[in-house]
């Protein structure tokens, strides 16, 4: 058994499905997911209530694992509050599905919503009509949607759940024109500010659309980037790098698989996204448990690497989403050039440089650190 290797010790004996659920529970936190899992966790932590967020980044770049990771650091921060109070869930995730007839389904997310919070009788919730006469809301009316929100509101606040986290939210973008888009964000914003609950969306660079919209709807939402590892930064090279050693130090194989060698065949199918990395990690490995191969072979990785079709169809959606966030960076320049911020800020940035060179009493070789990323553990 290889020295380098940091799985329990015990899963040596264990059988092949252990493994096989010990490695697909494995995340790594690596610089880019923490810096973002910081400045989410910052924005919930300083917000009073009302608030939207919106958290985007390619196809597989980790926005499931950063919402899970979200999700279990404010239920750790509440356990005081949980413990004293069983009817307080401080907060609720919620993966939206694709819709089936190409358009969002609010009846659909509103029930979704009720079920996380435990709310009993969904499908027996009644309206009450001037006479106060009590009926049944019917699943087969589209009309259903006003009552179920407001049940949601009100289990929202009886829960005093503070936050909600939304992820694929690309999906609620599903409706037809700019108003309908509009509308559908005007509506989860109102759901904030009714419930003073926290709303984080995470989802693709289509989220873009929300707040390109218009001025007025921009306003009202912040966003996060939730970027991928750039071959091209020096930087993002070790990390990336330092994630592959990572992952294969944590692989229940008797042998060493020895992937930093193909760093470069590995960036290519996943352009950078530590979740498609995984994923892909995840299939090989199956297959050497499986076969009882004692490492991920050149062979393996091969044969379950994406297909280069999909891979370029998900690099081409990535670049034209950083493209426009490099657009809005050019806006706020010229922005900031009208209002004759530029000449300060440069100087800002020149005093800053100054004091960090101050501080730096001498640069390590990049090339001597050890290749290595904590893992979260989760």
């Amino acid at each position: 058994m290889s020295k380098t290797k940091r799985f329990p010790f015990n899963l040596q004996e264990a059988s092949i499905e252990e493994k096989k659920n010990y490695f697909l529970k494995r995340n790594v936190n690596h610089p880019i997911l923490h810096k973002v899992f910081l400045s989410v966790m910052e924005k919930i932590q300083s917000s009073s209530g009302g608030k939207l967020y919106l958290v985007f980044g390619p196809r597989g770049v980790g926005k499931s694992t950063l919402c899970s990771r979200v999700k279990d650091e404010v239920l750790k921060g509440n356990q005081t509050i949980i413990q004293n109070d069983k009817g307080v869930i401080p907060v609720i995730s919620l993966e939206l599905p694709s819709p089936d007839n190409g358009r969002f389904n609010w009846k659909d997310f509103y029930r979704r919503l009720l079920r996380e919070l435990n709310e009993p009788l969904i499908d027996y919730k009644v309206s009450y009509s001037s006479n106060e006469a009590k009926n049944k809301i019917p699943n087969h009316y589209p009309s259903t949607a006003p009552e179920l929100r407001e049940s949601l509101e009100n289990a929202i606040i009886h829960r005093k759940t503070k936050i909600i986290l939304l992820d694929e939210s690309q999906h609620l973008l599903k409706v037809a024109g700019a108003k309908g888009i509009q509308d559908q964000m005007d509506a989860i914003k109102s759901l904030a500010n009714l419930t003073s609950s926290v709303f984080v969306m995470f989802g693709t660079y289509e989220l873009i659309d929300f707040f390109d919209i218009n001025g007025q709807l921009g306003r009202r939402t912040e966003e996060i980037h939730f970027r991928r590892y750039k071959i091209e930064d020096s930087q993002d090279l070790i990390s990336f790098k330092s994630v592959i050693n990572t992952f294969q130090t944590q692989l229940p194989l008797t042998e060493d698989s020895n992937l930093i060698p193909k760093w470069e065949f590995m960036y290519e199918r996943s352009i950078g996204c530590v979740g498609i990395l995984k994923e892909w990690l995840n299939v090989c490995l199956i297959e050497a448990l499986n076969k009882n191969l004692p490492k991920i072979t050149e062979e393996l990785l091969i044969k379950h690497a994406p297909l280069p079709s999909k891979t370029l169809k998900i690099a081409e959606e990535t670049i034209y989403g950083e493209r426009k966030i490099d657009e809005q960076e050019d806006s706020r320049s010229l922005l900031q050039n009208v209002l004759g911020l530029t000449k300060d800020r440069e100087e800002d940035k020149n005093e800053n440089k100054k004091t960090l060179e101050k501080k730096i009493v001498g640069k390590r070789n990049p090339a001597r650190d050890e290749i290595g990323i904590t893992e979260n553990g989760t």
